[in-house]
């Protein structure tokens, strides 16, 4: 097969993947700034990396952040509100950068080597864009995000309540619902998992009230691709486990890493 057979190829099966991901999360984005809360999606490495072999040889044992996102509900928000997007990453302050780097780092395999950059980029333009009427430019939105996952603290908050990671041992629903309530005092919350022979807990999204207090709020409730099954117990999985089924993947699977993420 020649380069170009090859490429063409490469690139009908990367926009087939494409269509087929936003067909199954039956997601509805919109460039119309109107939301009504933000979803403070947070996101636990060792899970994300489970049974995935695209991620970063180092990833962070801790609780990051993935992003803050305007939201009408799980599957409607608006995005990209700015049009074109061009954030002075490097212009941020140093304090600032570093405390990104820490909390809010780009875990998964990046073939250009942007790394945090670019998804600190990508994550302004998609949805901090669209809030502009309460966090006015980057600088605002990632102190806002930073200053939100540090009131939660969600690494202490589960180890408070003996939700440590275990790839032995599973934990309820009910159990975790408890711990978030009691901490943040609002009771519904949004988990996303991967499932297999176990379910696996990835993400949690704590909602956040549409106002200049950012209060959290009960997040909607309602259907969306990667949702939990409450029903069953689910796993947070030990950095050991996702680092096993590491290896040194090539282009295509880089690109598949790139786009699972910034979806």
């Amino acid at each position: 097969m020649s380069n170009s057979t090859r490429s063409a190829a490469l690139s009908l099966f990367i926009a087939t993947f494409v269509l087929c991901v936003y067909s199954a999360a039956e997601v509805k984005v919109t460039t119309d700034t109107s939301y009504k809360y933000l979803d403070l999606v947070l996101q636990w490495a060792p899970g994300s990396c489970y049974n995935f072999k695209y991620c970063k040889k180092k990833i962070p044992n801790t609780w990051t952040i993935h992003g803050l996102w305007p939201s009408v509900n799980y599957t409607n928000y608006p995005v990209n509100c700015a049009g074109s997007c061009a954030p002075d990453i490097a212009g941020l302050p140093g304090d600032l950068v570093t405390k990104m780097e820490k909390k809010w780092p780009d875990f998964y395999l990046d073939q250009d080597h942007e790394g945090n950059e670019k998804f600190w980029k990508h994550e302004w333009c998609k949805h901090g864009t669209c809030s502009t009427d309460l966090l006015s430019s980057p600088r605002n939105y990632f102190n806002k995000a930073l200053s939100l996952y540090d009131t939660i603290s969600l690494d202490n908050t589960l180890k408070s309540a003996g939700i440590t990671p275990n790839d032995t041992v599973s934990y309820t629903f009910s159990a975790l619902n408890k711990t978030l309530a009691s901490s943040l005092g609002v009771s519904t919350f949004r988990y996303w998992c991967k499932e297999g022979e176990k379910q696996v807990l990835t993400r949690v999204g704590v909602c956040v009230e549409k106002s200049n207090e950012f209060s959290w709020q009960d997040c909607p409730g309602g259907e969306f691709k990667e949702e939990c099954n409450q029903e069953k117990e689910f796993y947070l999985m030990p950095g050991s486990a996702a680092a096993a089924v590491f290896f040194n993947s090539g282009l295509v699977f880089v690109v598949l890493a790139r786009i699972l993420m910034l979806i």
